[in-house]
Parts: structure tokens; sequence; C-alpha cells
């Protein structure tokens, strides 16, 4: 995960840069070290497979 002037994350998937309310985190279940940012347009092209979780919620971690 890129954090970017503290309050905001760069997708993993498209790397455009938006503030830490518009992105979510999605995690693998099995490997918590794989996460990726992932902002509304990717999410909705990827979806939430099978075996990971998301949290739409990460704006503390900025500043």
């Amino acid at each position: 995960m890129k954090i970017v002037d503290g309050d905001k994350a760069e997708c993993d998937r498209c790397g455009s840069v938006f503030p830490l309310e518009a992105v979510s985190l999605l995690e693998k279940e099995t490997n918590r070290d794989y996460e990726r940012v992932l902002c509304a347009e990717c999410l909705d092209a990827v979806g939430v497979p099978r075996g990971y979780s998301l949290r739409r919620d990460i704006t503390h971690l900025g500043r």
C-alpha cells in the first residue's frame, strides 16, 4: 500500500491517487501481509473474491 501525502493512497490496480475515504483495502484472509488498495471503480471490476475480506474505512492509516 502506498500512502501519499499522509491522507491519500494509490490504487494498486489503476495507479491513480485518491483520498483515503475513497479507497478500500482488499486483504487475503489466509495471509494478512497480502493487501491491495482499490478505488471504487477497480473494486467494482474485481469484486471480493472468495478467501478475501474488504475493509472500506482505512482513514485510520493516514496521519
